[in-house]
């Protein structure tokens, strides 16, 4: 079924400011390129906004959320009072980094179920020419909105049960280029939010599937590759990325995608999204890596590393030391390293 009623109010950079501007609110009526623009938004919410989110309980530890009763009050009584108490959550979070920009508030019915979508387009600077006969006069406006129609933050709630339900969610951020990640503003300060799958639960994840691809794999190149990827993610600190974007970002062929798949429970596992955790990454991390000023580099598993290289001073009067080891060759090959 089709949006049955939208909001849009102008929120303001407030965040840290003593006295909120007001809020400005309306309802949008349902006609013409705008609604059918949001109309749009509205119904493709369910597969745009991929990423999974879920309201924090309190402090506690109880099933309550500041946010989430708000966002239900305005499902229960969709008008401008109800909308403004969502905007002015959103404007207190709002950065001047962030900018002005316009929220709208998107509800309807699906069968049984109430939806709810929420998306936030930023403000941009333009430039506006009115042409009378044989003139042209110009002026400068810092409230354009939509010049880019493609980019918004959204998130999207649907559930039978207003009571019991609306705890998770999905969102997206379009506003972003490259990889998509979500805005901590958004997510964490306007929602009270978090990602399904936790930073630490993501990140062990890909450690260990990680561990288990390289010492699987088929062929020495793969096993190379994923050794590599290993030491390159680290670089990935702090950031909002599913397994399968970070592989596509190192770039692994088709070989290594398919082994760290491989080891995943289910596949699409890949594309749940966390946050990145350095730390955690560590304490599952595959291989330690000891580069020495003879230009000699000693790569082992972390765990065995000690096992693998026998270690001995050289002398107590020197810092140098004496690695010893022994095994069979099963891989010998020139590299170039630039």
């Amino acid at each position: 079924m089709a949006v049955s009623q939208i909001h849009s109010f102008l929120v303001h950079p407030a965040k840290r400011v003593e006295e909120q501007p007001q809020i400005g609110g309306t309802q949008v009526p349902k006609r013409g390129q705008l609604y059918e623009m949001l109309a749009s938004i509205y119904a493709k919410a369910p597969t745009e906004c991929d990423i999974d989110v879920l309201f924090r309980p309190d402090d506690q530890g109880h099933q309550v959320n500041p946010c989430r009763d708000e966002l239900v009050s305005y499902v229960r009584q969709p008008n401008v009072a109800h909308g403004r108490q969502v905007a002015a959550r959103l404007q207190v979070v709002t950065t001047l980094r962030s900018g002005l920009g316009l929220l709208f508030l998107m509800t309807g019915k699906e069968g049984t179920q109430s939806r709810l979508v929420v998306s936030r387009f930023p403000a941009d600077q333009g430039i506006i020419a009115e042409e009378k006969r044989d003139r042209l006069s110009v002026a400068f406006i810092e409230r354009v909105f939509m010049k880019n129609a493609k980019a918004y933050k959204s998130v999207y709630y649907q559930s039978d049960s207003l009571d019991r339900g609306f705890w998770d969610g999905r969102a997206v951020d379009r506003q972003v280029s490259g990889p998509k990640e979500l805005s901590d503003y958004w997510i964490r300060e306007f929602l009270v939010s978090e990602l399904r799958t936790t930073g630490p639960a993501g990140t062990k994840r890909i450690a260990t599937a990680l561990r288990a691809a390289t010492r699987s794999a088929g062929t020495p190149e793969v096993r190379h590759e994923l050794v590599s990827a290993a030491s390159l993610i680290r670089g990935q600190d702090g950031k909002t990325t599913t397994a399968r974007q970070l592989v596509d970002r190192l770039g692994l062929t088709e070989e290594a995608v398919a082994a760290l798949e491989h080891e995943f429970a289910r596949p699409e596992l890949m594309d749940e999204a966390f946050r990145f955790d350095r730390d955690e990454f560590e304490r599952h991390v595959l291989y330690r890596m000891t580069e020495l000023d003879n230009g000699a580099i000693l790569l082992a598993e972390d765990e065995q590393f000690d096992e693998v290289f026998e270690q001995t001073p050289v002398s107590t009067q020197s810092p140098r030391t004496r690695f010893a080891t022994e095994g069979q060759v099963i891989d010998e090959r020139l590299r170039r390293t630039r």
